[in-house]
């Protein structure tokens, strides 16, 4: 059984017929509201709904409980139509359900056709709105007489935990200064989203113009976007394209193909400038908010921006140049891959940021080095097995070199494919999400060694590839020296010295990039420590030109303590 209500039975705000618990109010930032993950779930029903004759309308109702419903006799579930109260059910393009007061300029999350919700949110609002008053703010604002189509500067977003605690989460936006306030100091750590030294006014201003265009994204119903924005944001686009053609250390979070494409849809967005069109204001405000974050997040406009994108903006470098004892223990059992790939982390993972295009290419050329590491090692692994049927022909002459050198060849090569093969399945999905990999990097290098332990974990499959080469080598030179065939000794000698001698080359060029800057800081630390003198106890520091001045020091010192 239906009943009807008059507008004025309802209208907002909604009149309270029972004790209303108070709420405690948590300010939020637009990051936090939890529309993804509200948890309701549908009853998996077969029954299906049956549609009346000639119904055309089909409106969003409140639930009202049959304690609350006054001067009528009606059931428990009874209803009244949600367009009295001056809500709005509101689908966003993206699908969700969100309620809007188009009036005042209200948004929520939480579901108002519940009248215990509905008059919950109604006495926050109340609330809410004295203590805007007690700032000399004025909120709702009165609407012009006569009606003007101009937009409010004032809107104000509250949402409903849910369990024992009974919290009421707001924020209010100033449209005109694109930014969010609150009523409530306090210090919003998500929206600065872990990004130390920030200090300067302006820089919190984009953090906050941040959170606005979030705030747009998630709320469009009825906005539009004028030419300035819309020119604001061709320029950003068309920048951000222009420098990642144009230079290496771009700052521009998207590759040019994909800034190419948002040519294409800024090209559409022009003719929909100051129409009402939820799907395309979302557009605009999700790129605005992009953009925003890369303010942010490289301090745009401060005096220490970072112009490039490999370049730390924090004084205190010398942990970033820092490497570890294990690192440079094991780069030498790994051939110094560690080193370069140390470097190569520190290129795209600067100061726990991620440029996700950049780190795209490196994933990319890592996994394809261990797709190549793979191929090589499965040839090795033959070949191993081609040098034991020579050697098993002999085995009580090479049992002891060349086979167990064969042995250990063939371990290596196959913990290279292992290496190879897991690496490549756990990095494969690693370059798809900007915070998915920042967040994965935060917890793998958060540790005493940092991104040297990464490092040491990409060189395995190389390491242990070069180890089954030489392994391979020393079997191989064993059986051919081993041979009293003169002339197998004569032809091959000369041949093997020459190989060597060619891939020395290209080797100690290796070594010596990637050992040159080690190398020279240990002999200018060297010099340091002969020309300065050395600090002997009871004598103080002394100048030393000589390893005999040195000498006479030391003695003189141990003389003195004696004494």
């Amino acid at each position: 059984m239906s009943f009807s209500f008059s507008s004025s039975s309802l209208s907002s705000p909604v009149t309270t017929t029972g004790k209303i618990p108070k709420r405690v109010f948590i300010p939020f930032t637009a990051s936090e509201v939890d529309r993804y993950n509200r948890g309701n779930l549908i009853e998996p029903s077969k029954e299906f709904p049956r549609i009346p004759v000639a119904q055309r309308t089909f409106d969003e109702y409140v639930i009202i409980p049959f304690c609350q419903v006054i001067a009528a006799l009606v059931s428990w579930n009874s209803t009244a139509n949600l367009d009295s109260t001056g809500w709005k059910a509101c689908t966003h393009p993206e699908g969700a359900l969100y309620f809007c007061d188009i009036q005042r300029r209200i948004y929520t999350d939480s579901d108002v056709r519940d009248i215990k919700t509905l008059q919950t949110i109604e006495k926050c609002i109340s609330r809410l709105s004295d203590l805007a008053k007690y700032h000399t703010i004025t909120f709702p604002e009165p609407l012009p007489s006569p009606p003007q189509p101009s937009t409010p500067s004032l809107e104000l977003v509250l949402e409903l935990t849910k369990g024992k605690r009974k919290e009421c989460r707001y924020y209010f936006v100033d449209v005109q200064k694109r930014l969010l306030f609150w009523m409530h100091e306090w210090i919003p750590e998500r929206m600065y989203a872990n990004l130390r030294g920030v200090k300067e006014p302006s820089h919190i201003k984009i953090a906050l113009e941040m959170q606005y265009w979030m705030h747009c994204e998630l709320y469009p119903h009825e906005r539009t976007f004028d030419t300035a924005i819309y020119r604001e944001l061709c320029g950003f686009v068309i920048h951000a394209n222009a420098e990642s053609i144009t230079s290496d250390t771009s700052l521009a979070p998207f590759d040019s193909t994909e800034l190419s494409k948002m040519m294409d849809i800024i090209r559409v967005l022009q003719d929909a400038i100051g129409q009402v069109n939820d799907p395309l204001f979302c557009v605009v405000a999700r790129f605005m908010c992009i953009f925003s974050r890369i303010h942010f997040l490289n301090f745009h406009g401060q005096p220490c921006a970072r112009l490039d994108v490999d370049r730390t903006v924090y004084s205190s470098s010398e942990r970033r140049r820092y490497m570890s004892i294990l690192l440079r223990m094991l780069s030498v059992f790994l051939f110094g891959a560690p080193w370069r790939y140390v470097e190569a982390l520190r290129g795209v993972w600067v100061d726990e940021t991620v440029n996700l295009p950049r780190w795209r290419t490196f994933v990319g050329n890592i996994i394809n080095e261990w797709g190549g590491f793979t191929i090589y090692s499965t040839v090795m692994l033959a070949v191993d097995m081609s040098l034991l049927g020579i050697v098993h022909t002999d085995i009580t002459a090479y049992q002891s070199v060349a086979v167990i050198a064969t042995y250990i060849s063939v371990v290596c090569t196959v913990g290279s494919i292992v290496a190879s093969v897991v690496l490549t399945g756990m990095w494969r999905d690693k370059a798809e999400n900007a915070e998915g990999v920042a967040k994965y990097m935060t917890e793998i290098t958060d540790t005493v060694i940092g991104v040297d332990n990464m490092a040491i974990m990409f060189s395995v499959p190389f390491g242990l590839l070069i180890w089954g080469m030489a392994s391979f080598l020393v079997a191989f030179l064993y059986v051919i020296f081993r041979s009293s065939y003169p002339p197998t000794l004569a032809t091959t000698t000369p041949g093997i010295v020459l190989v060597i001698v060619l891939v020395a080359w290209p080797v100690w060029v290796a070594v010596e990039m990637s050992l040159g800057r080690w190398l020279k800081s240990a002999v200018v630390v060297w010099h340091r420590v002969v020309e300065t003198g050395w600090e002997v106890k009871g004598l103080g520091r002394q100048s030393a030109k000589s390893w005999r001045e040195v000498r006479g020091l030391l003695n003189q010192g141990s003389s003195a303590w004696e004494r």
